[in-house]
């Protein structure tokens, strides 16, 4: 009798964490603190730790990610942003969002990562980041990209929303250029019970940045530094 095996089963990743999940939950709505929070730092200075990084930011979601680590890098219209056309399409669409314009390079058929022999070949006056896509959980060549953004003078960020916890040459993923991505979507490999996001990265300033434009551009309530959005990590998602 044929029997069906999910692709995905959450029913038993809940089963095998119920009563720390239950309780997690349980606890937040006692305290009525859904945005944010002791939680947030909390997981934050975990999530740190994990990849080896100086700073981890928690943000709405992995696109969320994407796009206020594009703009912290101050990335805008009339800039290019090289990266893959294997990968979801929130990778691009994050590059667009912030009027930037998504170059496609091809990819290395053996890896189905960015190749960057085909990164330097579409590279042009107006390329301001290499955003290569850990595709699958394996990361791209990130030697041969850091090498090729320290030459050109290029933004170099990783979209690792499949690779928490993947390494490259020994170190992890989400160390290796100037700034990284993760999605906690459920069906990740590290995933939620919602939509959440992180960015780490070991550039004060660049954290800091996608700190205030999580938060509608604030350093204190209602005082605002700049323009920005409504990012921020539900509490839920971190405790």
């Amino acid at each position: 009798m044929a029997q069906k095996v999910p692709l995905v089963d959450l029913h038993a990743q809940y089963r095998a964490i119920q009563p720390a999940i239950d309780s997690a939950i349980q606890s937040v709505i006692e305290r009525t603190a859904f945005i944010m929070g002791p939680d947030v730092r909390s997981f934050e200075d975990e999530f740190a730790r994990f990849c080896t990084s100086t700073h981890a930011v928690g943000v709405a979601s992995g696109t969320a990610a994407l796009e206020l680590t594009l703009r912290a890098c101050g990335i805008g219209a009339g800039d290019e942003v090289v990266t893959s056309a294997h990968t979801f399409i929130a990778t691009a669409e994050a590059i667009s969002a912030v009027g930037a314009r998504p170059v496609f390079a091809d990819i290395d058929a053996r890896t189905y990562n960015l190749d960057a022999h085909a990164v330097e070949a579409v590279l042009t006056p107006a390329t301001r980041a290499i955003l290569p896509v850990h595709i699958y959980g394996q990361p791209a060549d990130m030697d041969a990209l850091a090498a090729l953004a320290t030459r050109h003078n290029l933004v170099l960020i990783e979209d690792a929303a499949q690779a928490h916890g993947a390494t490259w040459n020994g170190r992890t993923v989400g160390v290796l250029g100037d700034a990284a991505c993760f999605s906690f979507y459920p069906g990740k490999n590290l995933g939620a019970y919602g939509d959440a996001g992180a960015v780490t990265t070991n550039d004060a300033q660049i954290a800091e940045r996608v700190s205030l434009l999580r938060n509608h551009g604030r350093h204190s309530k209602y005082l605002h530094d700049i323009k920005g959005y409504g990012e921020r990590m539900d509490t839920l998602q971190a405790a």
